[in-house]
């Protein structure tokens, strides 16, 4: 069996990579994107020319900045904050907010980091709105919408710690799997016997006929034979929205 991981490490080099230009002085190198394998974050640089400023907007996410070269203003509803080197900002979900750069004769860059892959923009004035990994691929049909497969699984009694041993083995049998993105696994408050496991993949063909016609899914199946209570329930869901 391969043990080729589809997911893989990379090095991005910003001077390597397409920049957009923002408008007014500004231009966005995203860094860490859907495209790229990106699954819970994604992150770049922005780079202001002397007394630049990009437009006060709102995101659907949190989001951290790092002022990685100069002098800026942060404006975050209303409150301007000047900001030096490595000084870091946390905005909420829904806060307008925007920079600045606090010089005239001085470039200033910002680094930054979206606190989901559905991470969007609404402009405060004009109300536009775009999805971030949108605006730096060209088009929504290029941002890599991640299919979601949640399976409902019942264990048996007393068989909960062996089921999470055996999902936690098993996680690479997916990650080996074209198209796979990320697993999780939760556990019910209300029925401990109950899970939910989430795994995205790059379209649901990567599941049903990646995934369940490869070797690995018989391996899956044997791993949790032994603690499950019936067959997990599976269905497959895309994100319509990501509202914080």
């Amino acid at each position: 069996m391969s043990t080729e991981i589809h997911q893989r490490p990379s090095v991005l080099r910003p001077d390597d990579l397409p920049a957009k230009d923002r408008g007014s002085g500004a231009r966005t190198v995203p860094l860490v994107t859907n495209a790229r394998g990106a699954t819970a974050f994604l992150n770049g640089i922005t780079s202001f020319e002397p007394g630049a400023a990009i437009g006060h907007h709102v995101h659907n996410v949190a989001e951290s900045v790092v002022v990685v070269q100069g002098d800026a203003v942060v404006d975050i509803d209303g409150v301007r904050t000047p900001l030096r080197v490595f000084d870091t900002t946390f905005v909420p979900a829904n806060i307008p907010h925007h920079f600045e750069n606090a010089s005239d004769s001085a470039p200033m860059k910002i680094f930054w980091t979206y606190a989901s892959v559905e991470a969007t923009r609404t402009l405060v004035d004009s109300r536009e709105h775009s999805r971030i990994d949108a605006e730096h691929q060209g088009s929504a049909a290029e941002s890599g919408t991640v299919a979601y497969e949640v399976a409902r699984i019942t264990v048996r009694p007393g068989k909960e710690a062996e089921f999470e041993a055996a999902v936690a083995a098993a996680a690479t049998l997916f990650q080996q799997t074209r198209g796979a993105r990320t697993l999780v696994l939760d556990r019910a408050y209300e029925n401990p016997l109950e899970y939910r496991l989430v795994v995205g993949w790059e379209s649901v063909d990567d599941h049903l006929s990646g995934f369940r016609d490869s070797p690995r899914f018989q391996e899956w199946r044997r791993l949790i034979a032994g603690s499950i209570a019936g067959l997990p329930e599976v269905t497959h869901f895309r994100n319509v929205l990501t509202a914080f």
